[in-house]
């Protein structure tokens, strides 16, 4: 009877055709695209072990990363600017700053051809080789060093394998003081400030890191296709991570039973499934958030290609430069031109809050009412003329050669002083206020390296928002939807930003653990693949 009811059980349910090729082809496909990453997957979490490293523990402390703008002493200009410009045959000149250099104050005037010239403010005689001698002084503050010899001096006006893209600033000066730790600052003369700073130790890692994270061995080629093979390999490495978690997540109770007694799933194998359901999730979200980030750098960044270069003649520098340091504790001045017309832009101390901000006309002192928002606009709609390959307007234009306006470009007359109204542009009938940004904060971060900037969030496709500089009349950001939801994802999926709350020790730490993760489990990967074939072959 008993055995008439097994006999007539009814009969296994036939294995579904998709579970069989699950089960004959997933692990294969597993191994397949492990094998094909493995060496990619060794190098991206050797060097997400290695960045927290080099941004913060092993970061190089120097005495002072920011120089000091104390207030300009009106009295101590006693050669007016007019006098300078007349004694070295200067008829147009594209900015002029106000710094000390060996403690004295010294007009920094940058010429028509870009190239910065330093004139005693006391008796307006040129500094020979100034701007070198400005950036070594410079260095020397950062750094609380004046007695080390300077072991070298270079001035960079492209981004190179030590000075990279990411910081942003040019041109720079790279001065090198011979010390032990061989420590080298970047220094931005024209704006005096830091660009970065690196020893000898973090040199390495900095070389360590570009060659592992960013694949600086493939420089040579052509960007698109260095970022063609990495973008490869990335989709391969996340598609690796999901066919894992499909594999050990969802279907492993299916597929993990051995096909016979003597067909045992060994104990390596099992901690490398074990080991790796815990860090499939983060191996997928590392490379797919890698992927969409080498996708958005298909588009060339193009903020150091738009920037405002104006020209002012001499004629127009008339109002005494000593009578706008005397309104107030001014610390910082500059040239601009707002609707074609010549101010000067003052940085004066607030007790409270930003620094203040007016525009005075170089021609009379005359206030620009609201002037930095005034200008900010004016940058936003002609950066946008340009990002969208159109002509900026005359206005924006500057001298031919020293002592000579084009016609296109002549200055306006003083009845003209106010911009009045050919009405907005296009572009900027729809932008809202400018908003000033003193911080770095959500989608304007560190890595943008420019401040204070201005805001400027128009409407319409994309939600494009420029951030413009206008100390240095440049474009210091763009940021559009598809960028915020990249950087959305860049920082959630692999910056692990939803742990600031935490502080960033933690933050690192729990990223640190992560790309151990990642390398244990890779490395348990290549154990098995060497110790199946004997174990098969026996």
């Amino acid at each position: 009877m008993a055995v008439n009811q097994l006999t007539e059980s009814p009969a296994r349910a036939a294995v579904s055709p998709v579970r069989r090729y699950v089960g004959r082809y997933m692990y294969r496909w597993h191994r397949v695209l492990g094998l094909l990453t493995v060496v990619p997957v060794i190098m991206w979490a050797l060097s997400g072990l290695a960045h927290p490293l080099m941004s913060n523990l092993l970061r190089p402390a120097i005495a002072h990363e920011t120089v000091p703008a104390p207030p300009l002493a009106a009295a101590a200009l006693a050669v007016s600017v007019p006098q300078v410009l007349a004694r070295h045959g200067l008829a147009a000149v594209q900015n002029l700053r106000v710094v000390q250099l060996n403690r004295q104050p010294t007009y920094q005037i940058t010429d028509f051809r870009g190239r910065l010239r330093y004139f005693s403010a006391a008796t307006g005689r040129e500094i020979p080789d100034g701007d070198r001698a400005y950036a070594e002084g410079l260095a020397r503050y950062l750094l609380a060093d004046s007695t080390s010899a300077v072991a070298g001096a270079e001035r960079l006006t492209q981004f190179t394998g030590e000075y990279k893209f990411i910081n942003r600033l040019l041109p720079v000066w790279k001065i090198t003081l011979a010390r032990p730790d061989g420590m080298a600052v970047f220094i931005e003369t024209g704006q005096s400030r830091l660009g970065t700073f690196n020893n000898h130790a973090r040199a390495t890692f900095l070389w360590v890191f570009g060659m592992l994270h960013n694949w600086d061995f493939l420089a040579a080629l052509p960007r698109p296709l260095h970022l063609g093979i990495m973008l490869i390999f990335t989709t391969i490495i996340w598609l690796s991570a999901l066919s894992g978690l499909v594999i050990y997540g969802f279907v492993r109770r299916k597929l993990r039973q051995p096909r016979s007694a003597q067909d045992r799933v060994g104990w390596l194998r099992r901690r490398h499934r074990t080991l790796g359901l815990w860090v499939a999730s983060v191996t997928f979200t590392f490379a797919l958030s890698a992927s969409y980030h080498l996708l958005q750098k298909f588009t060339p960044d193009r903020r150091n290609e738009v920037a405002r270069v104006s020209a002012f003649a001499a004629t127009e520098l008339t109002w005494p430069l000593p009578e706008a340091l005397a309104a107030a504790s001014v610390q910082q001045v500059s040239l601009v031109r707002v609707g074609g017309q010549p101010y000067y832009r003052l940085v004066s101390k607030s007790a409270e809050g930003p620094p203040a901000v007016q525009y005075r006309s170089t021609r009379t002192g005359q206030p620009l009412p609201e002037g930095e928002l005034r200008y900010a606009r004016e940058l936003g709609d002609e950066f946008m003329l340009r990002l969208h390959g159109q002509a900026a307007p005359a206005t924006a234009t500057g001298a031919s050669e020293d002592g000579a306006l084009p016609d296109c470009c002549t200055p306006l007359s003083p009845a003209a002083e106010t911009p009045t109204a050919a009405g907005p542009a296009p572009a900027q009938a729809r932008l809202g206020r400018p908003e000033a940004v003193t911080k770095f904060a959500g989608e304007y971060g560190f890595v943008n390296k420019r401040l204070p900037v201005m805001k400027l969030a128009y409407a319409g496709g994309g939600h494009p928002t420029l951030y413009v500089e206008p100390a240095t009349g440049r474009l210091a950001a763009l940021v559009t939807d598809d960028a915020r939801r990249e950087g959305l994802s860049f920082a959630v999926l692999h910056k692990f930003f939803l742990l600031d709350w935490a502080g960033k020790s933690v933050r690192d730490a729990v990223a640190m653990l992560s790309a151990l993760g990642v390398l244990v489990v890779t490395l348990y990967g290549l154990v098995l693949l060497r110790t199946r074939r004997p174990r098969a072959a026996s």
